[in-house]
């Protein structure tokens, strides 16, 4: 039998059969979890995961996707899954802070349905154009949208999500009136910025570093609290225009609510091990992508901080929960 991880909307499910800790807790049953769609930072994250799990927990571990509803379709599994140790979500922003802000009506809460077990990792995100537009810096680039009104479009993952909010955040503090172009995904919407249909758009590295190094599409600022490390010479929002602007995408993993206080404090103690290894580390910067490691309580207050910053951020730009 074996382990797998299910990508789903922006997490991932992690299956495993067999013992896994000493009294037999975990027998020949599976662990679950959910990522994003294949080729997302969450997809990444889960695979490199999964390949140093399974020589902890000695059990294979396969990703698949279960995307959908901004993650909510993979979040509900989880929550309603049993808290055995079984079913674990690779989750993020999206899922447990964004959709607050945005969704009325959602499948789970946040909160009292989940476990908090660590956050996995943080990614610096990047606000690129197409080369005919003609600005090369944050200033630059603010200045030729708030002179052109409705002229400019910009490219999100989707409606709620953080490229979405974090642009209309920037617009209601310069304002800017930019026309928004939603997509199912990060790399739909850079595909068609590169073919000049939209202008701009805010994505993580996984997605644009390659496109931006090829020359195909200009970086214009990084959106973190420090400049990209793949771009070290590309300034930051908060440097240039707006202090204290730090928007970048996270991820981290969840067991449903009720697990036992030993089965989480092994479970942070692996994906611990893991965030920790050399090749592991390695692999995930190159990817764009900060291995973290939290403990259990920095994840549960880092959680509360990214909500009330979210939902403060909707309100900001008048965006309501529908």
């Amino acid at each position: 039998m074996n382990k797998r991880i299910e990508l789903s909307g922006k997490a991932c499910r992690v299956k495993h059969p067999g013992q896994y800790l000493t009294g037999n807790i975990w027998v020949g049953r599976s662990i679950l979890g959910w990522c994003q769609q294949a080729a997302s930072t969450s997809d990444i994250i889960g695979r490199i995961l999964a390949q140093r799990l399974q020589e902890v927990w000695r059990q294979p571990v396969i990703v698949e996707a279960k995307p959908g509803a901004s993650g909510m379709i993979g979040s509900e599994f989880v929550a309603k899954a049993p808290s055995d140790g079984h079913v674990l979500l690779l989750g993020g922003a999206q899922t447990h802070a964004m959709n607050v802000a945005t969704i009325k009506k959602m499948p789970y809460d946040p909160v009292p349905d989940f476990t908090p077990i660590t956050q996995t990792s943080r990614a610096n995100w990047l606000i690129a154009v197409h080369p005919s537009v003609a600005a090369k810096t944050p200033k630059e680039l603010f200045a030729l949208v708030r002179s052109n009104p409705g002229k400019y479009s910009y490219g999100s993952s989707g409606i709620g999500g953080v490229s979405h909010l974090a642009f209309e955040v920037l617009s209601a503090e310069f304002g800017l009136q930019l026309l928004h172009s939603p997509y199912k995904g990060g790399p739909q919407a850079a595909v068609d910025l590169v073919a000049g249909r939209i202008q701009m758009m805010m994505g993580d590295q996984a997605t644009l570093l390659s496109l931006i190094k090829s020359g195909r599409l200009v970086a214009i600022a990084a959106t973190g609290s420090v400049r990209a490390s793949g771009l070290p010479d590309v300034p930051t929002v908060a440097e240039t225009l707006l202090p204290g602007f730090d928007v970048q995408a996270w991820q981290g993993i969840w067991a449903p609510a009720g697990m036992s206080p030993d089965l989480v404090k092994k479970l942070n103690a692996d994906f611990v091990r893991v965030l920790r290894m050399p090749e592991v580390v390695e692999r995930l910067q190159a990817s764009g992508v900060e291995p973290v490691g939290s403990s259990v309580e920095e994840f549960t207050s880092f959680i509360r901080r990214e909500t009330a910053f979210w939902v403060g951020a909707a309100r900001k730009a008048g965006i309501e929960p529908e």
